[in-house]
């Protein structure tokens, strides 16, 4: 390439007489392109028109001589490359040195301007770059460094990003650790907040989002908390992470009803558990593993009626967690774990009819989970544990017909979950066990007589359960608290006169048992509050006079525990709602004028 200046045909040193394909395909030498950027940059070219010296016409000769017989040279692939390209940048240095020292401001100038295109040649794609503007291509060499710029303004962006997230993530680790120790100002959806900036930045970090999803567990978020759980199975290294993020999501599918798909996925797990502890024997966390998933499972067998299967899983898990605390007795999360699989057995024996069972492994549970918390006192999970504990010890005591004993447990549990409420007031879970310790109180007043105290209690549940619900409405389990909620109210109304209220109450909860029922067909608890739920109806319709309706509904109940009940023989409860079915619908065959076939149903209920 060549320049007409004043008068005078100037070479531009820089160029390099060889089309751009080529240059595409060669090696590029960063050190030849530097000399030829700088060597033939516009400030170069004025330096030398300025000066007007016929030593730097002779050189510019020479420069461009070298520069064709190195083209030619790389064309044949001649071993002289590397010789001419050295002699090159030699000739184009010296010329620009000595206009240098012939012009500071060119010196200047020159330098910037070097330390520039250095900088683009310091990458072979800047090199590569820098090779084409040389060229002559200037449009499509300055193309490349603008979509180089824009990679490393992404790259930094992202450094960026990176780096906040870290200093963020720091901040967030204090603010959970302070909403564990009940501080107000960091309830569950503070802490959300920050861990949904730290993820944002930087949503690589398989960390982050395991606390996100118990964070969005907690605040009730379930639809949330199965996606974060999603992502964490995608971050997952190994067979341990994958297990962590499939119990999640196993635990959320089942919070949502789908029992075949939490089952499902909690069996997968365990067979990953027991082969990692059977190939890592003392390992504490793969015992902890396989004992958590032997307990859930039984968890899901336990809701489908199959109580002998969840037992084994129970003790199973005991025994693990048992021998773990023995070997560690220092560690309260281990002790803690015994006083969980204590409690689970003693809901199963509980549902047996062994109550002196049941309440004796609860008082061991509620003595281990006191001692826990007592010290560590500003633990809103400890003290969660004492509030359960109280409850289960509270629930027997009611069976075997001490109120006042039940009551004060209860109530002792009521003060413990207001207090980590007023605390964490975003929390679903603390929410939810003030809703629980209420429905329990009122309960008990109900059996003592005091109906309007009572109803005032179920109603503040309620309040709690519908607000609860109306922020996780895919949540079966908060559905039927709502469902149950409505019931009690329901019976109280009903006792007091207000047949109205009570069966627009009634009629409410049957609609949500009904849809749950639908949605979780292989469920044996939500099978049985639907005919629960029928009876209640069908007792209104009794009083209102309409035998018709009452029957329909009560022979559509029998059903549904006569089904339970053959998949269950062993259940007493179930064989009591079969006989209470039957002596019903003999009622309203008695009042109908039909006595054969009342008799015939009256002796099937002795049967039983």
């Amino acid at each position: 390439m060549m320049r007409l200046m004043g008068g005078a045909l100037v070479v531009a040193v820089g160029a390099v007489l060889v089309p751009a394909p080529a240059l595409a395909q060669a090696t590029v030498n960063a050190r030849v392109e530097i000399s030829a950027a700088v060597a033939g940059s516009s400030a170069t070219l004025e330096a030398i028109e300025r000066q007007a010296a016929s030593r730097d016409r002779v050189r510019q000769q020479e420069i461009a001589a070298l520069q064709t017989r190195l083209a030619e040279a790389e064309t044949r692939g001649a071993a002289e490359v590397a010789a001419l390209q050295a002699e090159l940048i030699a000739a184009r240095e010296a010329l620009v040195a000595d206009l240098a020292a012939r012009d500071r401001a060119y010196a200047e100038e020159i330098a910037v301007f070097r330390r520039e295109v250095t900088a683009i040649a310091s990458t072979p794609q800047g090199a590569a770059a820098l090779a084409r503007y040389n060229a002559g291509d200037r449009v499509g060499a300055i193309a490349v460094l603008d979509r180089l710029i824009l990679a490393r303004d992404a790259a930094r962006q992202t450094r960026a990003a990176i780096e906040g997230a870290a200093e963020r993530r720091q901040v967030a680790t204090l603010a959970l650790d302070a909403r564990g120790k009940s501080d107000p100002a960091f309830d569950t959806g503070a802490v959300i907040a920050r861990y949904e900036e730290v993820v944002r930045l930087d949503p690589g970090e398989y960390g982050d989002w395991f606390q996100l999803v118990q964070l969005y567990i907690a605040a009730g978020r379930r639809n949330d908390a199965l996606t974060a759980a999603e992502r964490l199975e995608a971050l997952s290294a190994n067979d341990a992470g994958q297990v962590i993020a499939f119990a999640f999501q196993a635990d959320l599918l089942l919070s949502q009803g789908d029992r075949d798909g939490g089952l499902g996925l909690y069996r997968r797990i365990l067979e990953i558990s027991e082969r990692l502890s059977a190939a890592e024997p003392a390992s504490v966390n793969r015992a902890l593993d396989v004992s958590t998933l032997s307990e859930r499972i039984g968890d899901v067998l336990l809701s489908q009626g199959d109580r002998d299967g969840a037992l084994g899983l129970y003790r199973r898990s005991l025994e693990i967690r048992e021998s773990l605390s023995a070997a560690d007795p220092a560690s309260a999360d281990l002790l803690r774990n015994v006083s969980v699989s204590l409690d689970r057995i003693g809901d199963v024996l509980l549902s047996q009819g062994d109550r002196e069972g049941a309440v004796g492994l609860y008082r061991h549970s509620l003595e281990i989970a006191e001692r826990l918390s007592a010290n560590d006192p500003a633990s809103a999970d400890r003290a969660r544990d004492v509030s359960f504990s109280l409850i289960n010890v509270g629930n027997v005591l009611l069976t075997q017909g001490d109120r006042d004993g039940a009551l004060e447990l209860y109530r002792r549990s009521l003060e413990i979950g207001e207090r980590l409420s007023a605390a964490d007031p975003a929390s679903a879970d603390i929410s939810q066990d003030v809703s629980l310790a209420l429905n329990r109180i009122g309960h008990v007043l109900v059996s003592q007589g005091d109906r309007d105290r009572a109803l005032g209690v179920y109603q503040r549940s309620l309040r709690i359960s519908e607000r609860l619900l109306d922020s996780d409405p895919t949540s079966a389990d908060r559905a039927r608290v709502v469902s149950v909620s409505l019931g009690r109210i329901g019976d109280l109304l009903l006792s007091q006169g207000d047949r109205d209220g009570a069966l627009g109450l009634y009629r409410r909860s049957l609609e949500i048992f009904e849809h749950l029922s639908v949605a979780d067909p292989t469920s044996a608890d939500r099978a049985s509050d639907l005919g629960v739920s029928l009876n209640k109806i069908g007792d209104v319709f009794i009083s209102q006079g309409d035998l018709e309706g009452a029957l329909v509904l009560y022979q559509r109940s029998l059903e549904i525990f006569e089904r339970l009940s053959e998949a269950d023989p062993a259940s007493a409860d179930l064989a009591r709602e079969v006989s209470m079915s039957l002596v019903r619908i003999g009622d309203v065959m008695l009042s109908e004028g039909d006595r054969a076939g009342a008799l015939s149903r009256y002796q099937r209920s002795l049967e039983i």
